[in-house]
Parts: C-alpha cells; structure tokens; sequence
C-alpha cells in the first residue's frame, strides 16, 4: 500500500515537474476549503447470510492545497491533494456498521481560464489521479478522476480568492464497494459502484516566482 501511493505521487511529480520545465510561466500556491456533500450507492452481494444494500460516505467539510504550473497562457496543469475526515456506514439486510472515514485525493489535472474581466476569470478543468480511503478497518486505493468550475478573482498576480464547485469520484471495483469497513465481510461481497463526491469550494491563490529562461548578460 505505502509503495502503491508512493509511486502515484511520484508519477504526479515527475509529470508536473515535467511541464513547468518546457514552459512555465507562473506558478501559483492554491490553498484550499470547501464542503463535500453526502454520496450513498448501491451495493450487492452476500457474505455470512447477510445482504449489503448501500452504503455512503458522509457530508464534511475538506481542506486541500495545490502546486499550479502556467504552460502558456490561460492553460494551466495543477498537482493537488485533498483530505476529507468524515464517517460512513454500509447497509445490509439487518445491521448498518458505521466508522470513521478518511478520504484523500492526490490529482493532475489541467486547468482552462477564460478572462471575463481585468480581475476575473472564469476556468475549468478535468482531474486524474488516486484516492484512498481509510477506516477502523483498513484501507484501499483506487483510481480516480473527477471536474471543476469556477472563479478566480485576481486584481494582480501575486493574490487571488477562487470560488468554484468540484466532483471527485474514485472508482470501485469487485468488492470495492466494502472498502472503508465492514470487518471480514469486504472480501466475500462482489460489487460493482463509483462514488461521486460533489462540493463547493473556494481558497486563495498565491502567485510565486514562474520559470522561463533568464537574460543573456550584457556584454562588455
């Protein structure tokens, strides 16, 4: 598992890296708080004479922070991580188990702007990267991709606030759908489910120091 989320970062940083080298012309530090919505879906299968129903992933808030790269103008690549402490439970024929559970996202994603004003700009873009899940009964890790719209207010380049709402969803696969929790039963229960985590959120935009080549010096 450590090896598994390991070489994802270091795939999602070596392709970022990759890019603010060829061409980067501002780079951006985006912190960022929002609110994800409650997501339940369906599950099917028995294990030990119990039938799973649904099961859900609970409203919360989440806080992420995200490394973006200009290639060229209005076309942006981010490097992001979200984390969403939060609860859920699975439902069977006669008991739902509830747990805590910790939802994380480390994503690339492109980033499209387009310029409504002097200090607003509309963007867009879509998501690829993993998720996991962890609980008091273990965890997994899954693809995942996910979209965003939204508003960026910057009167210069070195401060702005965004405002935008997301999806993310990690995708499941058989027995995935048992993967924050159920005790023994998550590998008896075949499943076939995605989770669509839907949130508002908004953050501030720091602009920092971009790449591109530096002056020849003057000759003497």
């Amino acid at each position: 598992m450590i090896s598994s989320r390991f070489n994802t970062f270091t795939t999602i940083a070596a392709l970022v890296l990759f890019c603010s080298e060829m061409s980067a012309q501002t780079m951006r530090l985006n912190l960022y708080g929002g609110y994800t919505f409650k997501d339940r879906f369906s599950l099917s299968g028995t294990y030990n004479g119990f039938t799973y129903q649904e099961a859900a992933v609970n409203e919360s808030a989440h806080f992420g922070a995200g490394l973006e790269f200009e290639v060229r103008p209005n076309k942006a690549v981010e490097l992001y991580y979200q984390n969403q402490a939060t609860t859920g439970y699975i439902q069977s024929t006669f008991s739902r188990n509830e747990t805590d559970v910790s939802v994380n996202y480390a994503m690339l994603g492109g980033l499209g702007y387009a310029p409504l004003s002097e200090v607003v700009k509309g963007y867009g873009g879509i998501l690829l990267g993993a998720a996991w899940m962890s609980s008091d009964y273990g965890s997994n890790t899954k693809f995942a991709f996910g979209g965003r719209l939204g508003l960026l207010i910057s009167p210069n380049e070195r401060f702005g606030i965004r405002l935008g709402a997301q999806v993310l969803s990690p995708i499941q696969g058989a027995g995935g759908g048992l993967y924050f929790g159920t005790g023994g039963a998550g590998a008896g229960v075949s499943t076939y489910s995605t989770i669509y985590q839907f949130a508002f959120m908004g953050g501030i935009a720091i602009g920092m120091s971009g790449g591109g080549s530096r002056p020849a010096p003057a000759g003497r």
